[in-house]
C-alpha cells in the first residue's frame, strides 16, 4: 500500500444546499480542501450524488484538481434521496476498483464522508440493514474511517456511525456548513496525521 496516499469518498445530498446557500457551502468545501492539503498526504477523491438526475462522480482524482458543482442553485432539488443506493454503490464501484489495483498502489487509507438532509426516501436497491452491514465490514475488514454530516440524529443509528464521528449540521446558525466542515476537517487532519 502506499503509505502518503489517501482516498477520500464524499456521498451526498445535492439537493442538501438550498437556494441562497451555495457560496457557503462552497467557501466551506474550499476551507476543507486547503485544511486537508496540509497534511502532506497525496489526497484522491470520488464522490457521488444522491440526487436524482445528478450522478456527480470524480474518480480518483487528485483533490486540488476537483471543480465543485454549482451548488445552492436549486437544479434539480426535489428532495428525493436514494442515500441508500448511492452510497453503497460508491462502496462497491471502489471496492472493485481497488481490487483490481496493485497491493503497492492502493491508498493506506480510505475515508468516506456522507452528507445528508432528512433521511432516504427514495432507495430502490439497498436498505439501512444492509448499508450498515457495508460499512460494518468496510470498517472492520478494510480499516476504512466513516464520518457522516446530517441534520437527523436517526441516520448514524441507522447506518451504524459512532456518534464521535457524526457531525449535526444545525438550521439555526447563519452559516449551515462553516462548522460542520471546520469539524470534518480537525477530524481528517487528526486522522492523517
Amino acid at each position: 500500500m502506499k503509505d502518503n496516499l489517501t482516498q477520500l469518498l464524499f456521498a451526498f445530498d445535492y439537493a442538501l444546499v438550498p437556494p441562497g446557500h451555495g457560496d457557503e457551502a462552497l467557501k466551506a468545501l474550499k476551507n476543507f480542501v486547503a485544511a486537508v492539503k496540509k497534511t502532506n498526504k497525496e489526497l484522491r477523491v470520488s464522490a457521488i450524488s444522491f440526487n436524482a438526475g445528478e450522478e456527480i462522480k470524480i474518480v480518483n482524482q487528485p483533490i486540488d484538481k476537483v471543480k465543485l458543482p454549482k451548488l445552492g442553485a436549486g437544479a434539480k432539488a426535489g428532495g428525493a434521496c436514494s442515500m441508500l443506493d448511492k452510497t453503497s454503490k460508491l462502496m462497491d464501484d471502489i471496492g472493485q476498483r481497488l481490487s483490481n489495483t496493485p497491493e503497492e498502489e492502493r491508498p493506506s487509507q480510505i475515508i468516506l464522508t456522507i452528507l445528508v438532509f432528512g433521511r432516504d426516501n427514495a432507495s430502490k436497491n439497498c436498505t439501512y440493514e444492509r448499508l450498515r452491514e457495508m460499512i460494518a465490514h468496510q470498517r472492520d475488514v478494510y480499516k476504512w474511517k466513516f464520518y457522516l454530516i446530517t441534520d437527523f440524529s436517526i441516520n448514524m443509528e441507522k447506518i451504524g456511525i459512532a456518534e464521535d464521528d457524526t457531525i449535526m449540521i444545525k438550521h439555526t446558525e447563519g452559516d449551515w456548513f462553516k462548522r460542520p466542515f471546520e469539524e470534518l476537517s480537525e477530524k481528517i487532519v487528526d486522522l492523517l496525521s
